[in-house]
């Protein structure tokens, strides 16, 4: 399946799409922010998500022993997209085929807007602390030509 150039134009490591996810409990849209380093090469795009529900997350990554890292906290100030303060668990990585971003681009009703590095930076750190994101899919994130190091 041919990628549309606007997909193209947007679609990278650290863009933030606004898109429901069939893994989520809520049929609401979620805002998304793409991990991997080359998605459209890749044809699977890993995410993490958008969550208001912090302290819900905080107790289940105190519960598993989690280190504290793997929560990334996120204020409207921080990013002006948001409209209360939310979190990104390092813990959870969401794929979504590349085909099915294509079929929903049409009728998304947000265009994506990319996250500040700082902030990227730190849910990166996140994930490679991370005891329950798979090798296989920190390969995705990190790229082929990197070290162990996922901001390279």
């Amino acid at each position: 399946m041919e990628v549309p150039f606007d997909i193209k134009l947007t679609l990278r490591r650290g863009t933030v799409y606004y898109l429901q996810h069939r893994s989520l409990s809520s049929a609401e849209p979620h805002y998304f922010i793409v991990l991997n380093s080359a998605p459209v090469e890749q044809r699977v795009i890993l995410m993490s998500v958008f969550t208001s529900q912090i302290e819900k997350q905080e107790r289940a990554i105190s519960r598993a022993g989690h280190p504290e890292e793997t929560l990334v906290r996120i204020k409207p100030s921080d990013y002006s997209e948001l409209t209360k303060d939310s979190c990104i668990n390092c813990n959870k990585v969401f794929s979504k085929p590349l085909a099915e971003l294509i079929q929903h681009w049409p009728d998304m009703e947000k265009k994506p807007i990319d996250l500040p590095t700082d902030i990227l930076e730190q849910i990166l750190t996140g994930i490679e602390l991370s005891s329950q994101v798979s090798e296989e899919e920190k390969a995705l994130i990190r790229g082929k030509d990197s070290s162990s190091d996922l901001r390279c």
